[in-house]
């Protein structure tokens, strides 16, 4: 189906219901537990958009039943983007390719979005997938979400799979000030300040997405996207006149270790995970070694 067929289609959807939106490059493997995990949860339109793939991604997701858009590499951001064009439903999930949606946890995020006109976002928690097929429930990281909350912490509190968001809240956060930096990494960190900034936040304690621990592009290019989302900090907080504290540029480099450990630990790499915790302990022993007792490396 053509991109125009596509908007043609969703142009039927009526308001009250759900679309999913799933940026998708070499996904083959993982598409259809999305796509299905999408229907599950109440899905009126699942929207894949392949990002290029060259393994069949686009055939095995149309199979199960989504709607696929092509295009050229150009990465998560502009991926989602062509696929919110896409929608016509009054919410919009947004799910990577190797994460599933729980559906009463979704269920549930409708309930409060349909409640309150105010909210743009309404999340609940992860359930972090091992590559072993091991569940591991996370708690709420943070709360309130506020934009100022989201600066100062300086990341998001979940990812994007675990948020309901309402489809006119996130058009309008496309037209606000300042203008978006529309990074390559951390864009969804970007899109959650921008729905903060045009409506309030919901965030409950029950899970709503089951969330691959073995990482993707931000664990393989971890300082890249560490990098992309201090950038984004830096330019909201400027726009707002907040002050924020900045990651130096040795935090910047720890924290991309931890983010490769989890990874490596997830993943079942355990020699791996540790000679990176080594490295990270290297990088600042004291620090390090007064961090270790949380063992990072196992968070989300």
């Amino acid at each position: 189906m053509s991109e125009e067929q596509t908007s043609g289609a969703a142009a039927e959807v009526g308001s009250g219901t759900l679309a999913v939106v799933i940026p998708a490059f070499r996904a083959k493997a993982t598409i259809e537990s999305a796509v299905s995990s999408a229907f599950a949860s109440g899905a009126t339109e699942v929207i894949v958009v392949d990002d290029g793939s060259d393994d069949g991604t686009d055939v095995v997701a149309e199979k199960a039943g989504a709607v696929c858009i092509r295009q050229e590499n150009a990465g998560a951001a502009q991926a989602r983007t062509k696929g919110a064009r896409s929608v016509r439903a009054e919410y919009i999930v947004f799910l990577d390719a190797d994460d599933q949606l729980i559906p009463d946890g979704v269920k549930r995020s409708l309930e409060v979005m349909t409640g309150d006109s105010q909210l743009a976002v309404a999340a609940g928690t992860v359930v972090g997938l091992t590559t072993q097929g091991e569940e591991r429930p996370f708690p709420v990281r943070f709360s309130p979400v506020t934009t100022e909350s989201l600066l100062k912490v300086g990341h998001g509190p979940w990812p994007p799979c675990a948020a309901v968001v309402r489809r006119s809240s996130y058009e309008a956060s496309q037209n606000i000030q300042p203008t978006a930096l529309k990074p390559r990494f951390a864009e969804d960190y970007e899109m959650l300040i921008r729905l903060s900034m045009v409506g309030g936040i919901d965030v409950r304690s029950d899970p709503t997405c089951r969330y691959s621990l073995a990482g993707g592009k931000s664990v393989v290019s971890a300082i890249d996207a560490i990098e992309a989302k201090e950038d984004i900090r830096r330019h909201y907080a400027s726009h707002l006149g907040l002050e924020i504290e900045e990651m130096t540029q040795n935090d910047r480099e720890m924290a991309a270790l931890v983010r490769v450990a989890r990874a490596h630990w997830s993943s079942g790499r355990r020699i791996d995970a540790a000679r990176t915790i080594f490295a990270w302990i290297l990088k600042n022993p004291a620090a390090a070694l007064k961090k270790l007792k949380g063992r990072p490396w196992k968070r989300n």
